[in-house]
């Protein structure tokens, strides 16, 4: 076995011992990889703690051809504990986040310009105003899928190229739709011309023009970006709905069911 010197942020972990765990991170250099972690469940364990939401510095022994190894030692650089007005929300988001990195990386397979920007991301989570959180969110996983490349077509119709501007959806030109197939805009011509064309989404202009707006800006714009939790809800369900077409990985958003309650209980407050 080699060992690797690197860093990386715990995507998910499972217990599988009294005292250990398998923990599955997210490397620069690596990519994904999974790791077994001999007695990380003991307070004073003696390869160190891998805490989640932080950077981590870590040695590892890794077999060539293997999905997985084993964690030699751990050390906390930089950990985000969200402590911040807000810190339900903001521990929400970053799992979300973090939840959906976890079924869109595959083992192996190195992205680091998706490290930094996830670096960034919970960084600025765990500082920025708590009203900020939505826009920087949307602009984190609209961010991350285009780098991955599920980049959605929002510019023209998927089929003709004809510029949404000019799109007229039935008699109406303030609603579009959303190709899950094509991953795009698609006008009335084109849909009538592909019957097998039944994955379709309604978008508003208006919020065509916010995840236009989201897609061309950087996380520090995104999260001044104002964003109500609806406009959030139809966001997710669309680019979930567009990754597991395409991606087939991606499952529904645990996350999203306690956001979901949350955002209730607040509204059932008058907050």
């Amino acid at each position: 076995m080699a060992i690797h010197k690197t860093e990386g942020i715990i995507l998910s972990s499972a217990n599988w011992s009294e005292s250990s765990q398998t923990i599955h991170i997210f490397t620069p250099d690596l990519g994904k990889i999974t790791l077994n972690v001999k007695g990380s469940r003991r307070i004073n364990g003696k390869r160190g703690r891998p805490l989640r939401f932080a950077r981590l510095e870590f040695s590892c022994y890794l077999k060539e051809g293997s999905e997985s190894g084993y964690l030699s030692d751990i050390e906390p650089v930089e950990v985000f504990l969200f402590e911040k007005d807000g810190q339900l929300g903001r521990l929400t988001f970053a799992s979300g986040a973090i939840e959906l990195l976890n079924q869109l990386l595959t083992a192996h397979d190195p992205q680091p310009a998706c490290y930094q920007i996830t670096l960034s991301f919970l960084r600025m989570t765990d500082t920025i105003e708590k009203k900020r959180l939505p826009g920087l969110f949307a602009g984190y996983i609209l961010r991350l899928i285009s780098l991955l490349g599920y980049r959605p077509n929002l510019a023209g119709c998927a089929g003709c190229g004809k510029a949404t501007g000019e799109i007229v959806t039935g008699e109406t030109t303030d609603r579009l739709l959303f190709s899950v197939e094509r991953g795009g805009i698609i006008c009335d011509s084109c849909r009538r011309s592909m019957p097998g064309e039944n994955s379709l989404i309604g978008l508003s202009r208006e919020l065509h023009d916010l995840l236009s707006r989201l897609m061309a800006s950087s996380l520090e714009e995104a999260s001044r970006i104002p964003i109500g939790m609806k406009d959030l809800t139809q966001m997710v369900e669309m680019i979930t709905t567009l990754l597991r077409f395409h991606a087939g990985t991606v499952k529904h958003l645990k996350t999203f069911d306690f956001l979901d309650k949350l955002i209730r209980a607040v509204e059932a407050n008058g907050g």
